[in-house]
């Protein structure tokens, strides 16, 4: 239908849904290639039903998994590593791959000293290198480390060689520029072996130091007078080529690889690249092809958010910063697509800014959902939510998905956990909502299943009808659903329940039965919503 079709809820506050599989509903006015109007009657009233069209008969693009990573940070400690409970809720997210050791930590974490209990190490309380190798393996999660950018490359390489090494694997790492000899690569693998893990757990995913832009004012006259990151320069030129006095991301990467050749190292890069005096622009050009993903943190907020500006965010956002950070890759390599890893993203990026807890109510939940969809769409690569288990701060919000002393789920978790629920491909969606209403992501996978993600940003049930270009019945359909009852509260519902303690396979989709043609469905207020259509076998 034309695009003067529109949704309107009747009086009584209940609207059928239709959700068309193959050809169109009974009574409605358009094949299953447009949008469909439908009309049903309720109480007596007229209500006219807006449409959804996922178009799974056009050009898809990959859903990447490795969109669906986070951050593991080191202080929140060996034991809550080892936690059944945490285990158990890291593994439910769905995340694929965890970023350690932790934030600006990085750049003070000095492995080894840390790994030895030595004491260079800023916390031997934290969780070592070892104990994040364990959760990793325990747990079939992926890593990414972030190393020191206060350290030597020939440090960086032994962690690679500690990570990713065999045993009696004789290749010397050499001497770093204070002297210091870093043996064999088997030595380091020798190290973790002895430490309860003989066989490599290895690491794909390099960063060479942490928001080294935000270098403290110390660092040089032209740092931030607020800086906040505690390294040697802010200047984007001399953190890739580094300076007579510290290794640069070249030696950073050219010393890694040499252990690991199979290894990505990523250089720190920003949203915009003029933004601190130029920082983006400087790396890209000096870096080169030695670039093999440039990492960018992005937080809604700077400052404390009113709560009505953080749902239009995500879609007001996205499509602008991928067009600048490509714009400036591709105008250094044209014939070279350099991955672009977000390796932190969430609402607030100071924690003394949240002082409403936005990022433990149930809004964080819906940003963050819509924030993946917008990431897949405009072409990130890796996006790491900032994090895992936080812990939290003096004036109650915390980053985190889980509670650290509970162990409880916090709501933005769900945002994850459903998009992992997601297919491998994203189709072209139609719509006739408003990204302030209603975001909708459609997609498919090898199995020939469909998917809708839709998020109701709404106080509202929004009743709608579905289609899918190209599908033939007859579909089994489930729908699982997170559900909170108002924006700025902390307690929400993952199919029907509010306890989920107990790990989300206990908490089976809600079943819609078989169907070859309508099938009734609403989306309830407040809500992320994964509708899943699988060929009915039998």
């Amino acid at each position: 239908m034309p695009s003067r079709s529109r949704w309107w809820q009747s009086a009584s506050g209940m609207c059928m849904a239709v959700i068309v599989v193959a050809g169109c509903a009974s009574g409605a006015k358009s094949t299953s290639s447009t949008i469909v109007e439908q009309t049903t009657s309720t109480t007596g009233a007229t209500t006219t039903v807006a449409g959804i069209v996922v178009h799974t008969n056009e050009q898809a693009t990959p859903f990447d998994r490795r969109l669906l990573g986070t951050n593991l940070p080191a202080w929140i400690g060996p034991q809550r590593l080892k936690d059944p409970k945490f285990i158990a809720a890291a593994k439910a997210s769905g995340t694929t791959m965890v970023r350690m050791p932790g934030g600006s930590w990085a750049d003070g974490y000095h492995w080894l000293a840390c790994e030895n209990g030595d004491s260079g190490c800023s916390a031997n309380w934290a969780a070592k290198p070892s104990d994040f190798l364990e959760f990793m393996r325990t747990t079939g999660i992926a890593g990414m480390w972030t190393v020191s950018f206060n350290t030597t490359a020939q440090e960086a390489a032994a962690v690679v060689a500690f990570f990713n090494g065999h045993v009696g694997d004789a290749r010397v790492i050499g001497v770093d520029r204070n002297g210091k000899d870093w043996g064999t690569v088997g030595q380091w693998a020798t190290l973790r072996a002895s430490h309860g893990s003989p066989d490599p757990v290895p690491i794909t995913y390099w960063e060479v130091g942490n928001e080294v832009y935000g270098a403290k004012q110390s660092a040089g006259s032209e740092c931030a007078s607020w800086g906040w990151e505690d390294v040697w320069t802010c200047d984007g030129t001399d953190y890739v080529n580094g300076d007579k006095d510290h290794d640069g991301y070249l030696q950073f990467r050219a010393a890694m690889v040499a252990v690991d050749p199979s290894i990505l190292v990523g250089a720190v890069g920003v949203a915009k690249q003029s933004d601190w005096s130029g920082w983006g622009n400087k790396v890209i050009s000096a870096a080169g092809s030695a670039l093999d993903f440039y990492s960018v943190h992005q937080y809604a907020f700077g400052s404390r958010p009113a709560i009505g500006d953080v749902l239009p965010a995500p879609s007001a956002t996205w499509k602008g910063l991928m067009t600048n950070v490509q714009a400036a890759l591709s105008k250094a390599d044209p014939h070279r697509a350099v991955p672009v890893a977000v390796t932190e993203y969430n609402l607030v990026s100071f924690q003394d800014a949240d002082q409403d807890r936005l990022m433990t109510k149930s809004v964080n939940a819906l940003f963050l959902a819509d924030t993946i969809g917008q990431m897949a769409q405009q072409g990130v690569t890796i996006a790491n939510q900032y994090d895992l288990i936080n812990g939290k701060a003096s004036n109650g919000t915390d980053y985190g998905m889980v509670d650290a002393d509970s162990m409880a789920r916090n709501p933005q978790y769900y945002a994850l956990a459903l998009w992992s629920m997601f297919g491998d491909a994203m189709s072209p969606v139609s719509t006739t909502f408003k990204a302030t209403q209603l975001s909708v992501y459609g997609g498919t996978d090898a199995a020939h299943r469909m998917f809708l993600l839709a998020i109701n940003k709404t106080d509202k049930p929004i009743s709608t009808s579905v289609g899918f270009d190209g599908a033939t019945g007859p579909y089994g359909a489930t729908a699982n659903v997170m559900s909170a009852s108002a924006l700025d509260g902390t307690d929400v519902a993952f199919n029907g329940s509010d306890n989920t303690s107990d790990g989300l396979a206990a908490h089976t989709a809600l079943d819609l039965g078989s169907h070859s043609g309508p099938l009734t469905h609403e989306f309830p207020p407040y809500s992320i919503t994964l509708l899943r259509l699988a060929p009915a076998t039998g």
